[in-house]
């Protein structure tokens, strides 16, 4: 009797460890929640808000594109060349300077992250809220950057529908090739008149 109770709490000890790293993911336009459903966010043609809270971890990797390879693939839980995602991934402005979400293909990725101890600045805006063992970076968004033609494109120009943005995490190491895909969130952006 005693073995499996210490074997139960062992269990529930180890499976709160392995899951307590999380992430989520919100939209806000205007000051304004926006509802996701299946997977789809509606906006209109005007900045909107990224809300990232990281629980108990250091980021999240990124890939906004107008193709679906990397969306299929992470919603399959199969990345391309999945263990070299760590080297492929893009520079963007320190605090969300430029306000922008870079598009990008199969082969450039972010990575939105906060670890105060190793480094005095972040990708998100300026102002990041610490809950507990929780952080809440928001990314403002005005306009886009088009990764292949070095192209600018503001929320009111963009045309093209839906944008697949792709978020996960990982486990393991990049540098030691045992990275593990873990959370894993995906959406389908249109914007609306």
């Amino acid at each position: 009797m005693i073995l499996r109770t210490s074997l139960l709490i062992f269990s529930i000890i180890f499976t709160f460890e392995v899951y307590a790293q999380t992430f989520a993911i919100e939209f806000t336009q205007g000051g304004q929640a926006i509802k996701v459903e299946n997977g789809s966010v509606h906006l209109r043609k005007e900045p909107f808000v990224i809300h990232t809270t990281l629980n108990k971890l250091d980021g999240v990797f990124v890939n906004c594109a107008f193709d679906s390879v990397v969306y299929n693939g992470a919603m399959q839980r199969n990345l391309p060349d999945f263990q070299s995602v760590g080297w492929k991934v893009s520079v963007e402005t320190e605090f969300n300077k430029d306000q922008e979400l870079l598009i990008q293909d199969q082969e450039s990725y972010c990575y939105w992250f906060y670890d105060p101890k190793a480094y005095d600045w972040h990708r998100f805006d300026s102002v990041t809220v610490r809950k507990g063992n929780s952080v809440i970076g928001t990314k403002t968004i005005r306009q886009f950057y088009v990764i292949e033609n070095k192209q600018t494109i503001s929320i009111r120009d963009i045309q093209q529908a839906p944008l697949y943005l792709s978020f996960f995490s990982v486990s393991g190491s990049f540098n030691k090739e045992n990275a593990q895909l873990e959370q894993v969130q995906c959406f389908r952006l249109y914007f609306e008149d």
